[in-house]
């Protein structure tokens, strides 16, 4: 083989090199499919829940977290007090999902007494005595709900009022599953979202983050 031949032999097989090394990394490069994991498309089921009434309060929960002083360790609690007074869920459909909920702010429990029934009740506005009044609650009413891309949950878009202001604010609800229970099943929903409490909504106080979790737990018969 002369030397003209063997530098044409070369230069093939670089380039041929080449070109499966840029097919590979393109390959590399390209966005794995939205399928919680990338293992192709979400697929969800279909089941439908439309039962305010068949609201499990007591495996229910309401919690809520913040920094301390603003920076420091976690202050966590919950409210005693809450209910669903609307409530649709279709788990193909999310145009047809909706809900409704409120806490009481005067049944908030950190597990410190002199701090619930004291300071908290003063930064909240309310007062230990008060019922189902503006000042006393906080209420979150859906607006729009779309399929999340990411996951089988669902993005939501609210009202949220709390301190006597109303903010629009984005949640992500999941599905969690039922369980059969007797002669009805019993249906797990959970809703996560944050609110800037003092920047937002006029909370003054020296001892929290503006930032606030609330992550809401339901059971709900039907």
């Amino acid at each position: 083989m002369n030397l003209k031949v063997k530098i044409s032999a070369i230069s093939v097989t670089l380039i041929i090199t080449f070109l499966f090394y840029v097919i590979s990394c393109t390959h590399k490069d390209e966005l794995v499919p939205s399928g919680g994991g990338g293992g192709g498309p979400i697929t969800r089921g279909d089941q439908h829940v439309d039962n305010a009434a068949g609201f499990d309060k007591a495996h229910s929960n309401v919690n809520w977290s913040t920094k301390y002083l603003g920076s420091v360790s976690a202050l966590t609690g919950r409210f005693n007090t809450f209910h669903i007074t609307r409530f649709k869920f279709w788990e193909e459909n999310p145009d047809s999902i909706y809900f409704t909920a409120d806490v009481w702010l005067n049944s908030v429990n950190t597990s410190e007494p002199a701090r619930d029934g004291g300071c908290l009740l003063a930064t909240f506005g309310t007062a230990a005595g008060a019922g189902a009044v503006d000042s006393n609650m906080a209420v979150i009413k859906s607006k729009k709900v779309v399929f999340s891309t990411t996951d089988k949950g669902y993005i939501v878009t609210a009202d949220f009022t709390f301190h006597k202001v109303t903010k629009e604010i984005t949640a992500k609800l999941s599905y969690d599953g039922k369980a059969e229970q007797g002669t009805q099943d019993t249906y797990g929903f959970s809703l996560d979202f944050s609110i800037l409490a003092l920047s937002d909504f006029g909370i003054v106080s020296t001892s929290i983050g503006d930032n606030v979790d609330i992550i809401c737990n339901a059971a709900i018969k039907f």
